[in-house]
């Protein structure tokens, strides 16, 4: 009997340990899930654009969903966004335009559009560079002017701003990089990842080949995107005929400076869109050589070699 009752003593004792032991886990339990709840309910939720509703109600006629960024500096003001649907791309293009404010008067430009020639809208004096869309076109004047072009597919995104002090050429790859459509419910955030800028080696320029004649003949094109060819190449020693004309409202681009080598340059000046003119000559030095308008805003690159 003594044995029974030192037996049920000990269960007993062990029995109290045991419940004592999830009585401890059970409030463990219940302070994580507290805990937890606190954690979540003053955790901020995801929010819209503050601008999105705002994009959507002039989304109808555009033949593109409107990209907004979700990063964006938090001296923007998003909420007071301008929006422009009546603008027009470099080839005439519908095309919209967004412009964010600060309060000390910077401005960001988003201009969003379909390009119909892709490849002869360019960037003039940009470089290109490594973007999250793939290649990408970066200009930077001074410390007033940043500029970006990207591709998101289809639809040719530009962001460029005037704003100064912390602002930064790779904030304006990161607000290109962050662009989605609005009526994705597109999140916004104030911090993102800093992306680095890698700069991308420039297109191989392309080279002119000889006629029949011997003469390296080509169609140099002013476009409201730039010149096309961008880059060529000729060799030295052989005539180059150069044939000049215009495609579209080019401005002051009408008017060549064209360098025939180092000490020699000419003006070729088109006096209408339908105007073309011929400018032959050999080339006698190895190099690269600069062309550009009268305001040199649009430039291009002629390479000699043997």
């Amino acid at each position: 009997m003594p044995t029974q009752i030192k037996i049920i003593e000990m269960v007993t004792v062990k029995l109290k340990a045991l419940i004592k032991m999830l009585v401890v886990c059970s409030c463990v339990l219940v302070l994580v899930i507290l805990g937890f709840s606190l954690i979540s309910g003053c955790a901020p939720a995801s929010q819209d654009a503050p601008e999105a509703e705002k994009i959507m109600s002039v989304q109808g006629g555009l033949p593109f969903q409107i990209l907004i960024p979700a990063y964006l500096p938090a001296e923007f003001d998003r909420a007071g966004v301008d929006i422009k649907v009546d603008e027009k791309g470099p080839g005439n293009e519908p095309m919209v335009q967004l412009t964010y404010h600060t309060s000390t008067g910077a401005l960001l430009f988003i201009r969003e559009w379909l390009p119909v020639n892709p490849t002869l809208e360019i960037l003039s004096a940009s470089r290109p560079v490594e973007t999250k869309w793939g290649k990408g076109w970066l200009l930077v004047q001074g410390e007033g002017l940043v500029a970006l072009w990207v591709d998101v597919g289809p639809l040719r995104a530009s962001v460029y701003t005037t704003f100064q002090g912390n602002f930064k050429k790779e904030n304006v790859l990161q607000i290109a990089e962050t662009l989605g459509p609005a009526s994705n419910r597109q999140v916004f955030s104030f911090v993102v990842d800093s992306p680095e800028i890698k700069e991308m080696a420039p297109p191989a320029p392309i080279e002119i080949s000889s006629n029949a004649n011997g003469v390296q003949e080509l169609t140099l094109v002013i476009t409201p995107g730039g010149y096309n060819p961008l880059r060529f190449a000729v060799k030295k020693g052989i005539p180059v005929r150069l044939i000049f004309r215009q495609l579209g409202q080019v401005g002051c681009g009408n008017e060549l400076m064209f360098p025939s080598d180092s000490n020699n340059r000419v003006s070729l000046t088109l006096k209408n869109p339908q105007d073309q003119v011929v400018y032959e000559f050999t080339p006698t030095q190895n190099g690269q050589f600069q062309f550009f308008c009268s305001h040199q805003m649009y430039r291009g690159v002629m390479t000699v070699h043997d």
